[in-house]
């Protein structure tokens, strides 16, 4: 078995045990490795995990086939199970301190490479918070933004229904097994969301009926998808406080919409804004704060692009070329013109889905290697 399989498997075997916990093992992935854990005599693997049973059953991971049988039986009904050692993993999700070892994901998968932003608030959302996440839903993904929530009721929904217009599309972390219809009334807002191409994310698998407990660790993950969280309405015990300061934690912007200084629904928002958070009156706030120009560079040759060929860049540039995707070097080939173009024009002359264009020139500006210029055009970084 290669490294990257060995990995995977002891991943699923941790994922359908759940023992031991991301909290406690990936402080030592990261501080020591896989290979160094699997080496390390059993007194002291027990003394790091807790108990010699964790150190015992961690060793056994990456021989249990088992969890290999059971993964590629949720496969079978149609559910991507992703590791946190697989290349389609979130990327952002990634860098948080105990992100799941396993992803249970319906839907398309290329939500997951664009740039995503988490609206959230109230179950009991007022005609305000909703209007308010509708507008934030569809404006953010009309300008290729990926919308995260929790598929509850009110702010959540609102959000989730109007980004179903857009490019950017919504993703929706649930806090039961994929499968599961929760709430019972969202069975319709489910249907248009797998039509649209949203994806439907969970940590736990297929069958598992939410539970309370469930929903306060499923909001880490909401805060872990995205550059920043947007709080719509939210009462003092809100759970979308939670979600916020989970984001703060991350090191995510936490953005906060004002409301109504009688209702209970804002007075959690209005405390997050004593606190510090971003003023959020609308979707330029967030925009301009999360995802700002980056400095230029100089031009680039389109042929030299085209054919790989690194050496008509100049070396600040080499790196970021060689570390783009092959959707992005298209994208590149091709805006390395005169002339600015949409990324409408480009999903059109590249025969792109719209998702996969968006996420490549969100790669390309992460690179500095493209600019977002007037109107909704981009074009190659110049001096």
């Amino acid at each position: 078995m290669t490294g990257d399989s060995v990995a995977r498997r002891a991943a699923l075997s941790w994922a359908r045990r759940r023992d031991p916990t991301p909290q406690r093992l990936w402080p030592l992935l990261r501080s020591r490795g896989l290979e160094a854990l699997l080496e390390a005599p059993e007194d002291a693997l027990a003394e790091w995990l807790g108990s010699r049973e964790r150190a015992r059953a961690l060793r056994r991971s990456v021989d249990d086939a088992d969890a290999e049988h059971w993964a590629a039986e949720i496969e079978r009904r149609g559910v991507r199970v992703i590791t946190a050692f697989d290349p389609e993993y979130p990327r952002l999700l990634l860098e948080i301190a105990d992100p799941p070892f396993a992803l249970h994901a319906s839907g398309s998968l290329d939500r997951l490479r664009l740039p995503a932003v988490s609206v959230v608030g109230s179950r009991e959302a007022t005609r305000y918070g909703r209007d308010v996440a509708r507008r934030l839903g569809g404006e953010l993904s009309a300008a290729g933004v990926a919308v995260v929530s929790g598929f509850a009721r009110g702010v959540d929904a609102a959000a989730h229904e109007a980004a179903l217009e857009g490019p950017g599309g919504t993703i929706a972390v649930l806090g039961c097994g994929i499968d599961v219809d929760y709430p019972r009334e969202h069975r319709r807002l489910r249907e248009r969301v797998a039509a649209a191409g949203g994806l439907f994310l969970s940590e736990h698998p297929p069958g598992e009926e939410p539970r309370p407990q469930n929903f306060p660790i499923r909001n880490r993950i909401i805060a872990g998808l995205a550059s920043g969280v947007v709080v719509v309405e939210a009462s003092r015990r809100s759970g979308s406080l939670i979600t916020a300061r989970l984001a703060a934690d991350f090191g995510r912007d936490v953005f906060a919409v004002p409301g109504s200084i009688f209702s209970e629904t804002s007075s959690g928002a209005h405390a997050l804004l004593r606190d510090g958070a971003i003023v959020c009156t609308g979707v330029e706030d967030v925009l301009t704060e999360l995802f700002p120009a980056i400095g230029g560079l100089g031009g680039i040759d389109r042929g030299a692009v085209a054919h790989g060929d690194v050496a008509a860049l100049r070396s600040a540039d080499v790196a970021a070329l060689r570390e783009l995707s092959a959707e992005a070097r298209r994208l590149l080939e091709t805006i390395a013109r005169d002339e600015p173009v949409s990324a409408d024009e480009l999903s059109r002359s590249l025969d792109l889905p719209a998702a996969a264009v968006l996420a490549g020139l969100f790669e390309l500006e992460g690179a500095g290697l493209a600019v977002a210029v007037e109107g909704g055009r981009y074009g190659i970084r110049r001096p």
